[in-house]
């Protein structure tokens, strides 16, 4: 005699009720996984300032680079035009400069300071001093010499002088200059040169007297 289980009992053997089949199975569906989520649209870290600023920075350094090429080549236009201004060894006329004159022998006791070398003269006593030296160092005549002296001096004779003068070495040259001190006395600062040593200078107060319209040396301390 063949026995029907119930449906709801379990096959001690293990599976599934006999006799369920269709009617009783059960169909699972797996779940459909979400969409996934869009990702959010990247926006541009860089705001439109920081786009103007550096756009600003461009152009202030074009400017910039113009302006110093502009500077530059005003330097170097005036830096050409001081080197044309500078060189005139070419193009610099030529002056016509007249020596000096030197003093004459109508040279006042206002002029007497300058260190005369001239021939001196006779209408001062300035004049008549310079010439005194002239006569012992470029003359060298102890005549000459003695002829600028008053008759009473008390300078050495015409031999005596001329005797001096011939041991002055041939080329010596001399420079007086004559500062008055009072009425016919002056203050002479007498330069020797001899050839080949040092200048030597000799201190002098010479006094001068005007006779008959001329002047002579009358006295030399």
């Amino acid at each position: 005699m063949k026995t029907t289980r119930h449906p709801a009992v379990i096959d001690l053997l293990g599976g599934t009720p006999r006799g369920a089949g269709a009617d009783t199975a059960t169909t699972v569906t797996a779940p459909t996984p979400p969409p996934a989520p869009k990702r959010p649209r990247r926006r541009d870290s860089r705001s439109p300032r920081l786009r103007y600023v550096a756009a600003l920075i461009v152009v202030v350094a074009l400017l910039g680079w113009f302006v110093l090429r502009l500077l530059s080549g005003n330097d170097e236009r005036a830096q050409e035009r001081i080197a044309d201004e500078t060189d005139t060894s070419e193009t610099a006329p030529t002056l016509d400069v007249t020596p000096p004159v030197l003093a004459s022998a109508s040279t006042t006791e206002t002029e007497s300071t300058a260190c005369r070398t001239d021939p001196g003269d006779q209408i001062s006593g300035p004049g008549v001093i310079a010439a005194f030296e002239h006569a012992y160092y470029v003359t060298r005549s102890g005549t000459a010499v003695r002829a600028l002296t008053t008759p009473d001096t008390s300078l050495p004779a015409t031999e005596k002088i001329q005797a001096g003068i011939d041991t002055v070495p041939t080329g010596t040259t001399h420079c007086v200059r004559i500062t008055p001190i009072a009425a016919g006395i002056y203050s002479v600062a007498l330069t020797e040169m001899r050839p080949g040593q040092p200048p030597a200078q000799f201190p002098q107060t010479i006094t001068a007297k005007e006779v008959d319209g001329r002047w002579f040396v009358d006295v030399i301390n």
